[in-house]
């Protein structure tokens, strides 16, 4: 697996680069690009759900100034965020995504659109560490499948944004694009005791195994050409496993954004951690590379997955 991680690290440095940022979003960027917690429109999260498990930030007494970067294994990590501003009027649901070989946090910031999709929750993109110019890494090369370099930063970050704002510690999600996404799904196999669901596009998963029973929303083009449909069909029989859905037949999305993908549920409605395969093949993908982009309608259909989960 790790010989297809690297074949798929050096064929994503051919993928296009996403479109140029409009005013707006370049003066949100360059407001970022310091690692300092960026501002957004206010919402009022976690209405019709269940009883939150609040973080530390929850208490004004506890709660902390944020800085912008935290320091994991002695090594100084900095991140883009967008926390609504204001007072919660409860928890807010944490969001962690992953930037892929080639593109860094401020490029899949732009091109995911998850802070339009999510409004009122806090949305941390990590950067990972460089390899050689222009490309980056979630882990090193000698590390365990089962438990990847950059595992100590998603709990390092958990533990910060928690500390610094009030959130529900229920609903921590991750989401990844081609390698990120390979990482966000490994995260979610491996501690699903921390995060509630994954939604990644065009990844695999390193290992087996999966603990802790997250949800999942894959989402993989069957002509990929970097990473094979293979791997995310895989990534999803490990979350099936792990999360006891048997082989029963997935039930089709058929309205809603996860229509537009062409995705199908596994678990039945007010499961508890479904899974979700969407196989998007629309005409209007480009061929080639163009199937492991992200795709139009992805932030939406991520939106809606979250908002289905109690």
């Amino acid at each position: 697996m790790l010989a297809v991680l690297a074949a798929v690290a050096l064929a994503a440095a051919c993928v296009p680069r996403t479109t140029p940022l409009t005013a707006g979003e370049a003066a949100g960027e360059a407001a970022g690009e310091s690692g300092d917690v960026s501002v957004a429109a206010s919402g009022v999260p976690g209405e019709g759900r269940g009883m939150p498990r609040p973080s530390n930030g929850c208490d004004a007494a506890s709660a902390m100034d944020p800085t912008g970067r935290v320091v994991v294994d002695g090594i100084e990590r900095t991140f883009l965020a967008r926390v609504p501003s204001g007072p919660a009027a409860a928890p807010r649901d944490l969001v962690l995504a992953f930037h892929g070989r080639t593109n860094d946090a401020a490029q899949v910031r732009r091109y995911v659109r998850l802070d339009a999709a999510l409004p009122e929750a806090v949305i941390v993109y990590p950067r990972a560490l460089p390899t050689v110019p222009g490309a980056f890494a979630w882990g090193g090369p000698d590390d365990p499948p089962e438990r990847p370099r950059d595992f100590a930063l998603v709990e390092a970050l958990i533990d910060y944004f928690g500390d610094a704002h009030c959130l529900d510690l229920d609903r921590v999600f991750v989401v990844g694009h081609s390698l990120g996404a390979y990482f966000a799904n490994d995260v979610a196999c491996r501690l699903g005791d921390r995060v509630r669901a994954v939604a990644s596009v065009g990844g695999g998963l390193q290992a087996d195994g999966c603990v802790g029973g997250a949800a999942a929303l894959l989402v993989h083009h069957p002509d990929d050409r970097l990473v094979p449909v293979r791997e995310g069909s895989a990534a999803r029989d490990a979350f099936r496993r792990a999360n006891a859905l048997g082989l029963a037949p997935a039930t089709p999305v058929t309205s809603g954004p996860m229509a537009r993908l062409r995705c199908a549920r596994h678990g039945a409605v007010g499961a508890a951690n479904p899974v979700v395969w969407c196989a998007r093949d629309d005409a209007s993908t480009p061929r080639g590379y163009g199937r492991h982009t992200w795709p139009a309608g992805a932030a939406a259909a991520i939106g809606a997955f979250f908002a289905s989960l109690e």
